[in-house]
């Protein structure tokens, strides 16, 4: 009876036996590559490691060197995990006096448990950090004496979470700053909370200034510790930028900008100097503008002061369309400066009187005279010469109704409707720059072909891309078509240099050949059609020094006060012309004009 039960006890044994061996073997075999995937889980964290936003420079012809406008630095952000957190009502009340978050809420979120939740405080900085982590091993020492206290590890390749414990984390992050606050803030744009670029030259080269991500797998212990760490996927910070714009050329522009609206009444204004032999820009301003570090503050209401005006807003040019008008009828021979005709006050097409501006005739004119005189009466019969095909391709070829290219999001086209909705009356009334619509941008490339012997350059930004090791990768001209005779170009410049100095004296700048065109242009009713009562743009465009084209030139002025500074341009946007002209001149060295 007994060697029955210890048989059965040693059956027992051996089946017990059995289902461990081949349970041992299921997991150290056949089941070995499932568990040890699931202990690698455990074991092996992955994390990001966060590329730098490149950095965007400016030119500075004065001192040689570059000046940085827009950068990231390093920052931190605070999240918790409410699951992971044991001690909840500690943690809240330690985490709330060092972030400022309502500790009751905070003690809620814990409460309620879960993943994850929005960080609760960004731009921290490394001594923030510090501080967080001392508070915390102050909290989890006194729980337990045998605590080993965590310390923050700031090095940019242990990826995006610096320290995890208790359930809270610490988090880099890249904040962009702008050093030199809102200069030419509507041309750079901002970066927006989620990272992102917008507007501007932050939205135009988002992908490349962003770089990419790498990894990084960790290994660490039960207790969170590292261990070890390699990587896993190599990242890349972003591309640097140094811009054609140069920093004393673009603040004296946005001075002098913001001082001739509050002398003028105006309710806004741009300014563009382009180099007509490259395309670079030199300087782009506009007004009313913003802060891009501070772009949240904008109101949702004022949202528009994004968008830049030199490349985004449509404006009917008036009468600096035309020499562009003019150059078409020069180059087909239609027309030379000397040409002469005795043009009467006003004339009728199709039932629409027009007249000249100052309603008397100017009688016998060269064409020279039309353009000094901003005869409206004479540039109808120009573009009657012309005819309704011939004028529109000029006007196509120099770059209206379409984009320039410029490397700036959200540039718009121009509105110059198609050649088969042109009437007597379109043609007309286009040959002085009303019912047509332009952008800025698309005026100074326009004249920049005049400036450069008949061709167009495609207006740009960036001048190089400057490499990891600090040299710098230049960037090409990209030049368009030849839109008028070089021949054409240099008659058009004399004839512009001789309107400045007839009819526009304030432009010029004694020594040198200035050429120029004013525009004084009706503001069109957006709501009853027609234009608006007493309400106009002013406007001038230039080129110098003539002889050898540096610079091309627009300032703007929205909507001045007329009855502060007259009807005309004259009185407001030569004189800003002629100030900023003698500024370039005088701070690129360029010498004065041998005559």
């Amino acid at each position: 009876m007994q060697d029955r039960r210890i048989g059965g006890l040693v059956l027992v044994c051996l089946v017990i036996a059995s289902g461990l061996i081949a349970r041992l073997f299921s997991i150290s075999i056949l089941q070995h590559d499932s568990f040890l995937a699931k202990a690698q889980k455990q074991q092996i964290v992955q994390r990001d490691v966060l590329p730098r936003r490149g950095d965007v420079y400016f030119q500075n012809a004065a001192s040689g060197k570059d000046v940085v406008v827009a950068q990231s630095v390093q920052r931190y952000s605070v999240s918790v995990t409410p699951k992971e957190v044991t001690k909840k009502a500690e943690y809240a009340h330690m985490l709330a006096g060092v972030t400022g978050t309502d500790e009751v809420s905070l003690l809620k979120i814990m409460k309620a448990g879960g993943e994850y939740t929005p960080p609760l405080q960004h731009g921290l900085n490394q001594s923030d950090m510090t501080h967080l982590a001392d508070q915390i091993n102050q909290l989890e020492r006194a729980a337990d004496p045998r605590w080993v206290d965590e310390k923050v590890d700031f090095d940019s390749s242990q990826g995006n979470i610096l320290i995890f414990v208790g359930g809270v984390y610490f988090v880099r992050e890249y904040e962009r700053v702008y050093p030199e606050g809102p200069l030419a803030a509507q041309l750079l744009g901002f970066v927006n909370d989620q990272g992102k670029g917008q507007y501007g030259l932050e939205g135009e080269y988002d992908t490349a200034l962003k770089g990419y991500s790498g990894k990084i797998a960790v290994e660490q212990d039960s207790t969170g510790t590292s261990l070890d760490q390699q990587t896993t996927v190599q990242g890349e910070d972003g591309t640097n930028y140094e811009l054609s714009i140069d920093r004393n050329v673009q603040s004296e522009a946005e001075q002098q900008l913001a001082q001739e609206i509050k002398d003028s009444g105006s309710t806004g204004g741009t300014v563009i100097v382009m180099d007509p032999k490259t395309g670079e820009i030199m300087a782009m301003a506009s007004n009313p503008s913003y802060d891009p570090a501070a772009f949240r503050e904008v109101k949702q209401s004022d949202i528009g002061v994004f968008d830049n005006p030199a490349i985004s807003n449509l404006w009917e040019p008036g009468s600096i369309f035309k020499p562009l008008v003019m150059a078409a009828a020069m180059d087909m021979g239609l027309v030379t400066p000397d040409t002469k005709n005795d043009f009467p006050e006003s004339v009728t097409v199709d039932g629409y009187k027009i007249e000249t501006a100052l309603r008397k005739a100017y009688g016998v004119e060269t064409m020279t005279q039309v353009l000094e005189n901003s005869d409206n009466v004479a540039m109808v019969w120009v573009a009657d010469k012309l005819g309704n095909q011939n004028m529109y391709n000029y006007l196509q070829k120099f770059g209206l109704g379409q984009s320039t290219g410029i490397d700036l999001k959200n540039e718009i086209d121009g509105n110059l409707p198609g050649v088969s909705k042109w009437s007597d009356i379109s043609r007309s009334t286009t040959s002085f720059g009303q019912g047509v619509a332009v952008t800025p941008i698309q005026m100074v490339s326009a004249f920049g072909a005049i400036a450069n012997g008949g061709r167009l350059v495609q207006p740009r930004m960036v001048h190089a891309i400057i490499n990891p090791d600090g040299t710098k990768q230049p960037i090409a001209t990209v030049e368009g078509a030849q839109v008028i005779k070089s021949q054409t170009a240099d008659q058009l410049k004399d004839m512009m240099v001789a309107t400045v100095e007839h009819a526009h004296n304030r432009a010029g700048t004694p020594g040198y050949k200035i050429g120029g065109k004013t525009g004084t242009a009706q503001i069109p009713d957006p709501v009853n059609g027609g234009y608006l009562p007493d309400a106009y743009n002013h406007s001038f465009v230039g080129i110098g020094p003539s002889d050898n084209p540096r610079y091309v030139m627009l300032v703007k002025l929205d909507h001045p006060d007329i009855k502060k500074v007259g009807l005309y341009a004259e009185g407001t946007a030569v004189p800003l012309f002629g100030r900023l002209s003698t500024f370039l001149l005088n701070y690129y060295q360029i010498p004065p004009t041998n005559r």
